[in-house]
């Protein structure tokens, strides 16, 4: 293949610039030796590849796109014959394509940013890579270069795994890069998502952990709680020591409170005669409105006054209100229930 001159690329490019509207971008040059091929511009989504236009490539390898430009910077690609052009679209209204000997992008940085880090992936072991691309995202983890860098594939093995607490540092940078400068964009939203969900799960088994080391060692094995009531008097969860204890992680302000207080009525005057007793820890934000709705409870009812950010929650590790448990005579955990079926059947068993 033949080596376009400088000249001829500059009179393309301008001739691109002048074919673009405000509300447009458009990809535009030569690819030598693809005669008689499709050559398709394409929008890479979250979950799959979207075809924008096409052609059929002329003898003379010109082509030019024109497409209505994103709301928020993007990523698309050229694709003719099995190879693939990734290009980054943002401000840049022009991008100008030559393809002869080698693949030259002009009027877009970012573009041939992301081409180098194909480069990269191509040609490097894998850890010389990966070391460039994390100077890559490092420099700029709010562009779409970071976001590209950070889900590129070697043999359909990431680069970047969110799960490896050294990777995560990377995720967490765009992410919160992303989430500050475009909190709406739902590259933004998912990416954001990922990094916290991936975060607060590994903060829910270091607590199930916790919670299973403390019981393990602990005298009362289960993990005591001590909080004021509704006349200001702390009640220790562990003064019910060798009973049957329903620990209730619940809310006044829950829709279907009324009912919910209505079975655990039901729970409490069913079996308190025979040992059981009910604990109950409330989030509520107002201490007022919590008192008169629990005042006339026959059971012992508590209140954070931090809300859900009390230790006791992360303790039990407690994700949702209610959150049901059940600690037999020993104060074992029984187990954790979302239902009062299924919690009387565990209590009749341990009664």
């Amino acid at each position: 293949m033949k080596k376009i001159q400088n000249i001829l690329f500059g009179a393309v490019l301008l001739s691109v610039l002048s074919g673009c509207g405000r509300n447009t971008f458009c990809v535009s040059g030569h690819i030598s030796g693809e005669a008689g091929e499709t050559l398709y511009l394409e929008y890479l989504g979250l979950q799959r590849v979207d075809v924008i236009d096409s052609l059929v490539m002329p003898s003379s390898g010109a082509f030019r796109f024109r497409a209505a430009r994103p709301e928020y910077p993007d990523l698309y690609r050229l694709r003719v014959a099995g190879t693939t052009i990734v290009l980054a679209v943002d401000s840049t209204e022009s991008i100008g394509i030559e393809w002869d000997e080698e693949l030259v992008i002009d009027g877009s940085a970012k573009s041939e940013q992301i081409l180098a880090l194909r480069h990269s992936l191509r040609e490097k072991p894998i850890e010389e890579h990966k070391a460039f691309a994390k100077e890559i995202i490092l420099q700029n983890p709010a562009s779409m270069v970071a976001y590209y860098a950070l889900f590129q594939q070697k043999g359909r093995v990431p680069v970047f795994d969110i799960y490896d607490k050294d990777d995560r540092i990377y995720f967490s940078a765009v992410a919160t890069s992303f989430n500050a400068w475009m909190p709406d964009n739902r590259r933004s939203k998912v990416l954001y998502s990922q990094v916290i969900d991936v975060i607060n799960g590994e903060r829910r088994a270091q607590n199930t952990v916790a919670m299973q080391a403390f019981i393990e060692e602990s005298e009362n094995t289960f993990l005591d709680i001590v909080l004021p009531d509704e006349n200001g008097t702390e009640q220790a969860l562990s003064q019910y020591r060798g009973k049957v204890i329903v620990l209730d992680f619940t809310t006044t302000v829950m829709d279907r409170f009324t009912g919910y207080i209505f079975e655990m009525k039901e729970v409490y005057n069913t079996y308190h005669s025979r040992g059981l007793e009910v604990y109950e820890v409330y989030p509520d934000p107002s201490r007022l409105v919590w008192e008169e709705q629990v005042r006339a409870l026959p059971w012992t009812t508590v209140r954070t006054e931090n809300g859900v950010n009390n230790m006791v929650f992360a303790t039990y590790n407690v994700q949702s209100l209610p959150t049901l448990f059940l600690f037999n005579r020993r104060g074992e955990v029984v187990g954790r229930f979302a239902d009062f079926a299924s919690l009387k059947q565990a209590i009749e068993k341990e009664l």
